[in-house]
């Protein structure tokens, strides 16, 4: 068999194969090139069929390039699109081996840069990054690597405004409350027990004036809404309420007294 034409399509890089005067396929120009094609050559059909492989393969590619130009992706993020696109699971494994091999994939290097932007520009913890890394199939070992450089200085300095944001928002609920709302918060954001609790430990107490003040407005809001109670169920769901919300026993205790019907 003879390679009777190569014709250039309106697609650019891309070329109609004929063979023995018939169209076989399109190819890309990576394919011309790699197999050193012209006009007048003679082909056999092992090579026909290693063309098409070879084909299909700098598709797979392609596709992986365009998917990559929006974004930095995982290995796996990058095999997973490409056998959703309809390739074989041989075609999308070789392809994210080509691309690794000239470092346009690099599982170290997006953790490192997801590591570096999520720090800079998100109010995520350690913890929740390192989960978004394990979601996107990223090794183990990789991750540690990006982590032993982890600036941990820099996050307790975003902890230590984030805490302050927090404790000023729930300005009106008990100093406790206000505490383990913002620890909760915290930790729901990825950051730790421990590194939540040092900073919360250095946030002096209420004064008793304001506290007494927040208590008698919560406690004017509770009465309202159990107003259709007898007195002594009004008090008890009232301090039920108030112990929940991190007041003192006795203070609550003390308030109620003052209630009346």
């Amino acid at each position: 068999m003879i390679i009777t034409n190569i014709q250039t399509q309106k697609q650019k890089n891309r070329f109609n194969l004929f063979v023995d005067q018939k169209f076989v396929m399109g190819i890309s120009e990576d394919t011309l090139i790699a197999h050193q094609l012209y006009k007048g050559k003679n082909i056999t059909d092992k090579e026909l069929t290693q063309l098409v492989v070879s084909e299909e393969l700098a598709q797979a590619k392609n596709s992986a390039l365009n998917y990559l130009s929006f974004q930095m992706r995982s290995c796996f993020e990058i095999k997973q699109y490409l056998q959703k696109k309809g390739f074989s699971e041989q075609v999308a494994t070789e392809a994210v081996q080509k691309l690794q091999a000239i470092n346009l994939l690099n599982d170290l290097q997006l953790a490192n840069n997801y590591l570096k932007t999520m720090q800079q520009t998100s109010d995520k913890g350690p913890l929740v990054i390192k989960k978004k890394l394990q979601q996107r199939k990223i090794s183990p070992e990789l991750i540690a690597q990006a982590f032993a450089t982890y600036d941990f200085q820099l996050d307790k300095q975003r902890l230590s405004k984030l805490v302050m944001k927090y404790f000023q928002h729930y300005h009106r609920d008990s100093f406790k409350q206000r505490l383990n709302k913002v620890k909760q918060r915290l930790l729901t954001k990825g950051f730790s027990g421990n590194a939540i609790d040092e900073i919360l430990n250095t946030i002096p107490a209420t004064d008793e004036q304001t506290e007494q003040a927040i208590l008698t407005q919560q406690l004017d809001k509770l009465s309202k809404r159990y107003s259709q109670l007898p007195l002594s169920k009004r008090r008890q769901k009232c301090l039920q309420a108030m112990i929940r919300k991190g007041f003192a026993f006795a203070d609550v205790q003390q308030a109620l007294n003052e209630l009346k019907e």
